[in-house]
């Protein structure tokens, strides 16, 4: 079974290539979605931690999960992210 790819911006699974940001030749991003990075460059740029686990949470509150996994998943958030290549150090 093949790894499953998350962004290294937002943690989104990256299912298939119509879920990927492209470099700046244009190419498929290897590591960012199509929501945080696009043409070599992040849509966002100046975006701190806290105000992408904010986008994170909002984006979960959207989703039809039950609540109990909801709840978890939000709590989780922060924690994924710190893990992610954007936002080590």
């Amino acid at each position: 079974m093949a790894k499953k790819a998350f962004c290294q911006s937002c943690g989104i699974p990256i299912a298939d290539d119509s879920y990927k940001g492209t470099e700046a030749n244009g190419e498929f991003s290897a590591d960012y979605c199509i929501y945080c990075y696009m043409q070599g460059r992040f849509v966002k740029p100046d975006l701190t931690f806290d105000e992408m686990v904010e986008i994170g949470q909002k984006g979960l509150d959207n989703n039809p999960m039950p609540k109990m996994q909801k709840w978890l998943f939000k709590k989780l958030y922060p924690m994924q992210l710190k893990g992610l290549k954007r936002w080590k150090n």
